[in-house]
C-alpha cells in the first residue's frame, strides 16, 4: 500500500513539474514590430531557432511579429517587467530622455560607420546598455533597419547645401530630436501623426518626410513620392531586448547561448541594411522617383554640418558626459 501511494505521489510530481515546465516554457515570447515578411522577423525568427536549437527547446521561443504583442510603447513595459520576455522594437525617450541618444544623427555616415558604432564595444552600444539597465532591461544587440532620408512630393531648393532655406515642409516624429534634425537641414517642419501622414502629403499640408529608410518611404509612399535624398544623417534602429530579471535567470552557459543569436542577429541586421537601402532605392528610381544622390564626401561634409548644429542643442538634454563619450566614436 505505502509503495503504491509512494508511486502516486511520484507520478503526480513528474505530471505537476511537467505541465509546470510547459507553461513556463509557453510564456518565452519575442515580440516584434516588423511586418511579417519583412527582413528583421525573418532574422529574429533565425535567432530564436538558433537558442531553440542550442537549448533542447527548453524556452520553445516564439516571434510575434507586426505588433501581435502590443504597441511596442507598451511592450517596452512588459519586458521590464518581464510579462513579456524578448522583443525587437523600438525605444523611445519617453521611459528616458537620455535614451534620445537613439535619434542622435551624425554617429554614422556609412555602412562602415555603422559596423562600428552600431556594435558591441562601441562607446554608444555602452552607453545605450546603462540607460536600458537602470530600467530593468537587457540590451542584446541593435536591430539596424537603414540609414533615414527625406522623401518629398516637390523638390527641394538646394537639397545638397544645408545653408540654403528648403523652402518646403516636412513631417517630423513627435521626437524633439527629429524636428531638430530636420531644421539643421534647414526644412521647414510640423508635427503630423503617421497614420495621417499620406493624406497630408496628398493634399498639401506637408510636403515630404523624414525618419524613414528607403525600404519605408517605397513600401509606404512609392505612389506618392518624386523625390527621395538619402541624406544619411540618422540611422534608423530597434533593440534586441530582454527583461533583466529573466536573463539573470539563465545559467552562465544559456546566456552565452542567447547573447551569441542576437551578436549575430545584429550583424545580419547591418549586412541587409546595406543591400535594402540600395535595393529599395533602385526600385523608387525604377517606379519614377527622382533619387538625389551625395557622395561620400558631401554626405560626410552634411553629418559635420548637422553635428556642429544640433550636438551642443543635444547637450543639456543627453548631458555632456554623454555627449563627450558619444564624440569618440565619430572619426
Amino acid at each position: 500500500m505505502k509503495k503504491r501511494i509512494l508511486i502516486l505521489m511520484v507520478s503526480a510530481l513528474i505530471v505537476t513539474l511537467a505541465v509546470g515546465n510547459a507553461i513556463a516554457a509557453k510564456r518565452w515570447r519575442i515580440a516584434g514590430i516588423a511586418p511579417v515578411d519583412h527582413a528583421s522577423t525573418k532574422i529574429l525568427k533565425a535567432a530564436a531557432k538558433e537558442i531553440n536549437g542550442n537549448t533542447d527547446n527548453k524556452f520553445k521561443l516564439k516571434v510575434y511579429p507586426a505588433s501581435q504583442l502590443g504597441d511596442y510603447t507598451l511592450v517596452l513595459n512588459e519586458v521590464a517587467q518581464g510579462a513579456i520576455e524578448l522583443a525587437d522594437i523600438s525605444i523611445t525617450p519617453q521611459l528616458d530622455k537620455q535614451l534620445g541618444i537613439v535619434y542622435i544623427p551624425s554617429l554614422a555616415a556609412t555602412y562602415d560607420d555603422i559596423d562600428r558604432v552600431y556594435a558591441k564595444g562601441s562607446n554608444f552600444y555602452q552607453i545605450y546598455e546603462e540607460l536600458l539597465a537602470k530600467h530593468n532591461i537587457k540590451l542584446l544587440g541593435i536591430d539596424v533597419q537603414g540609414f533615414a532620408g527625406v522623401g518629398m512630393v516637390k523638390e527641394p531648393k538646394s537639397p545638397k547645401d544645408i545653408n540654403v532655406a528648403k523652402d518646403t515642409m516636412i513631417r517630423v516624429p513627435p521626437i524633439e530630436t527629429w524636428k531638430i534634425v530636420a531644421e539643421a537641414l534647414n526644412y521647414n517642419t510640423v508635427t503630423i501623426n503617421w497614420g495621417d501622414l499620406y493624406p497630408a502629403m496628398q493634399s498639401g499640408v506637408c510636403d515630404g518626410w523624414i525618419a524613414g529608410t528607403p525600404s519605408w518611404n517605397y513600401i509606404a509612399f512609392k505612389d506618392l513620392l518624386k523625390y527621395y535624398i538619402p541624406y544619411n544623417t540618422t540611422v534608423d534602429s530597434t533593440a534586441y531586448i530582454m527583461g533583466m530579471d529573466k536573463w539573470n535567470s539563465l545559467s552562465a552557459e544559456e546566456q552565452k547561448i542567447f547573447a551569441a543569436a542576437f551578436t549575430t542577429a545584429a550583424a545580419s541586421s547591418r549586412e541587409n541594411a546595406r543591400k535594402d537601402d540600395e535595393g529599395f532605392i533602385s526600385q523608387m528610381e525604377d517606379k519614377g522617383i527622382k533619387i538625389i544622390r551625395l557622395t561620400e564626401d558631401e554626405t560626410r561634409t552634411i553629418a559635420k554640418e548637422v553635428h556642429d548644429k544640433v550636438w551642443p542643442k543635444l547637450t543639456q538634454t543627453l548631458g555632456k558626459d554623454i555627449m563627450d563619450r558619444l564624440d569618440k566614436d565619430i572619426q
